[in-house]
């Protein structure tokens, strides 16, 4: 699983990607540290999931996973936040999932999992739904 990490605080990144070297199957493709720095490199990496923060500057998690999710194929989000009065806005921007800092080892690797399996049945719906032309849709 690739996973981009987004958040202003260097500290913050270091930490969830100690975290994430520790939970198997997963690779760090980047780290950025605002949103659109966040969607370049989406672009650029096609990561399955961003772990990310809200408040950053420039452009804010909420924004960047607005964008994300408008994308055909874009990655699962999770935010890695330590504010929990964003998290009906979160889920309205299709996060699927809400981590308070500091985040715990055991609920990373579950939002991890749960982003795979979510991922994953979302692809499969897709290629199964070949709306009767006999190929797959477009990802």
């Amino acid at each position: 699983m690739k996973v981009l990490i987004a958040d202003d605080e260097l500290p913050a990144r270091a930490r969830l990607r100690e975290m994430l070297s520790e939970i198997s199957d997963c690779e760090v493709v980047g780290e950025a540290g605002h949103g659109h720095e966040v969607l370049r490199m989406c672009e650029e990496f096609s990561p399955d999931v961003v772990l990310l923060d809200i408040r950053m500057p420039d452009m804010d998690g909420i924004e960047a996973a607005r964008h994300l999710a408008e994308l055909d194929a874009g990655p699962a989000v999770v935010f890695t936040t330590a504010y929990d009065s964003y998290a009906i806005d979160a889920f309205d921007a299709h996060a699927i999932g809400y981590l308070l800092k500091p985040v715990r080892q055991e609920r990373l690797a579950r939002a991890l999992d749960h982003a795979l399996r979510s991922t994953s049945n979302q692809i499969d719906r897709l290629v199964r739904d070949d709306g009767g032309s006999g190929k797959p849709r477009r990802l």
